[in-house]
């Protein structure tokens, strides 16, 4: 039986009934509320006694590594306090409990969220006047306050993120595939990698932008190493050391007593802040320090909106960097835990982050993968961790931040490189890319190298672009095979590919096409049929008469059959539909039959609604290959 006929025995159930009356449903207030703040759907289900010692734990050990990590990625802007990468920190983790829909990720500043921050203040600071000051004041100053620069990216990349999850736009990630975000990444951690080198050696250099800089940097680096402040260089050698060997053997030895880590950050900013005030280093050995850190939290100030027009492109590459960060680390530990994670409402909750802390000012932020590795390794059951975490960076705002002041900032110089080694690893899926995918292969080294030698917002762009030509260039080249079965035909596989399968029958060709049928592979596809009819009709034995053929394509009627597998054609378009027709059209010129068999509900749909059909008919649509042949 064809496929119209198949529907009718079976009871194809039709899509209203699919969709659960989709028109007569009605809007559900509280459960819209509920879902828009997933904190009242949790929050009263909440087990004390079961969750309250794993969340506190968590908490308390996040926040330990927020401070030390707070202030080194805030060292990623230029003119920033070093105490607003805590601000950052705790005004996400705030917030983000109230909308978020993960358990287990830390949200707060991270290396490459703050990088592309500073890159954007670098550029901006540097050219664009304040738009507050355009007087003939002599007193007016001449470039914009950082802080307000700041606030103003923070407040656009909100904006953007929440008219993203209004848009539902959350899918657009998927286009950033695991090869782009790993060269992305390993790529931006060059630029943070470059950014830290000069506070490693103890010398100031100069700033570079556009195409190359990361080598110009280098050169001035390389160029300047004669003078090298050896006492600086040799504390950031004993801090990157003792990070690297305590993260790498001391705490998976640890681990084996206790599930929370040595907070190696955190011991270090002791180390080294008790080191500095015995032995003076900032005075008398010229060693560069935190200095002045504020106690407290800033006094609120709008955003400059006269900025938005400027910042939007940088914003918008902020804003995605951002959010591919908490959604890509929610959704692994969700499939790790068995819950889910809501793509659009993680929008939601980025943007709200955002925007509500964009008044005092913070920058963007995401997630990060060793803050959240090591909040899952505590124990953490629930979103109530952010709430232990901020009350913990609160004391340290308020009262404690002034203690740090004599800390070398080449210590801080050694957290962030630390932390980079994680994203220089990603080398190494290289050859196993090269092995499966040359395409992943090469947006690999496109997302790396164009983030590395130009900037990191054109490096997103151009590997997003070059990703989608990879996905239109795998569409435009489909592979077209003829099937070959066994004797019994219960498998049909490509013929070329098996020695001992055999065509169906002498009068029946089986092709399948597996790819969408769109505007950009007609070609390709028409080429094949008109190619296959070719070679039937140049058999001696299969000489095809052109004859008239009557309205009711009697089965039995045709010397020869293609029938055509469409279970990997997930839709086609209206050039992909034409193509069809002219294929039955040149097959039942040459006294061929064309069936269609596996065809999807959606392709069906489309073909049914073609009204002006006069050669693909419904009747020669067919759920399987075998209902055909047993037709034959």
């Amino acid at each position: 039986m064809n496929q119209s006929q198949f529907d009718e025995v079976y009871q194809k159930v039709s899509d209203e009934i699919i969709k659960g009356g989709k028109t007569s449903r009605k809007l559900n207030l509280k459960s819209t509320l509920f879902s828009f703040v997933p904190i009242l759907s949790w929050l009263p289900n909440y087990k004390f006694a079961e969750y309250f010692q794993g969340d506190f734990i968590a908490g308390a050990t996040c926040a330990i590594m927020h401070v030390p990590q707070g202030m080194a990625y805030a060292s990623l802007i230029p003119g920033l306090p070093l105490i607003h990468g805590v601000y950052s920190s705790f005004f996400a983790s705030f917030v983000y409990m109230f909308f978020g829909t993960s358990r287990h990720i830390s949200v707060g500043v991270f290396a490459v969220g703050s990088m592309m921050v500073g890159s954007v203040v670098s550029k901006f600071s540097e050219q664009l006047p304040s738009p507050t000051n355009l007087t003939m004041s002599d007193d007016s100053p001449s470039h914009l306050d950082p802080l307000i620069l700041i606030s103003s990216i923070t407040f656009l990349v909100g904006i953007i993120q929440v008219t993203m999850g209004a848009l539902k736009l959350g899918f657009m990630t998927n286009y950033m595939s695991d090869a782009l975000v790993s060269g992305f990444t390993t790529g931006s951690a060059c630029h943070v990698m470059m950014s830290q080198l000069s506070k490693v050696f103890g010398y100031k250099i100069n700033k570079y932008s556009g195409f190359g800089m990361l080598v110009f940097m280098a050169k001035e680096i390389i160029e300047k190493l004669v003078e090298i402040n050896w006492l600086v260089f040799g504390i950031a050698m004993f801090g990157l050391v003792f990070l690297l060997v305590g993260k790498e053997f001391v705490n998976p030895w640890f681990k084996q007593y206790s599930k929370v880590p040595i907070p190696l950050e955190l011991s270090l900013v002791v180390i080294g802040t008790v080191v500095s005030i015995v032995f003076n280093l900032g005075n008398d050995y010229h060693v560069p320090t935190v200095n002045h850190i504020t106690n407290g939290f800033p006094l609120p100030r709008l955003p400059d909106f006269t900025l938005i027009p400027s910042l939007f492109l940088d914003c918008l590459s902020i804003a995605v960097v951002c959010y591919m960060f908490i959604i890509s680390m929610g959704k692994l530990f969700a499939k790790k835990h068995k819950y889910i994670v809501d793509s659009t409402q993680e929008l939601y909750a980025c943007g709200f982050m955002s925007i509500l802390g964009s008044m005092f000012p913070i920058y963007p932020s995401g997630a990060s993968l060793s803050r959240s590795s090591v909040c899952e390794m505590s124990g953490v059951k629930t979103q109530l961790n952010a709430l232990f975490s901020s009350f913990f960076l609160v004391i340290v705002i308020m009262w404690l931040g002034k203690y740090v002041e004599p800390l070398p900032m080449c210590i801080l110089a050694s957290i962030v490189i630390s932390s980079l080694k994680p994203l220089f690893m990603q080398f190494s899926e290289l050859p196993r890319l090269w092995k499966i995918n040359k395409y992943d292969f090469m947006i690999w080294l496109i997302a790396f190298s164009t983030t590395t030698f130009i900037n990191v917002t054109s490096g997103l762009a151009i590997s997003l672009g070059f990703t989608v030509l990879t996905i239109a260039l795998r569409e435009q080249f489909p592979k077209i095979f003829e099937l070959g079965t066994d004797s019994k035909q219960n498998y049909f596989k490509p013929l070329n590919n098996y020695e001992n399968l055999c065509k169906a029958s002498d009068k029946v060709s089986i092709l399948k096409f597996e790819s969408p049928l769109h505007f950009a592979n007609t070609t390709a596809f028409t080429d094949k049929i008109t190619e296959m009819i070719e070679e039937i009709c140049s058999t001696p034995t299969k000489v095809l008469n052109n004859v008239e053929l009557d309205q009711k394509n009697d089965i039995t009627k045709y010397e020869h059959s293609i029938i055509l597998d469409c279970s990997a054609i997930s839709y086609i378009d209206t050039m992909g539909l034409e193509s069809l027709e002219k294929a039955a059209q040149e097959c039942h010129s040459m006294n061929l039959a064309f069936y269609l068999v596996d065809v999807n509900d959606d392709v069906f749909k489309v073909i049914a609604r073609h009204t002006d059909k006069k050669e693909l008919v419904m009747e020669d649509i067919y759920p399987s290959i075998g209902d055909v042949l047993v037709n034959l």
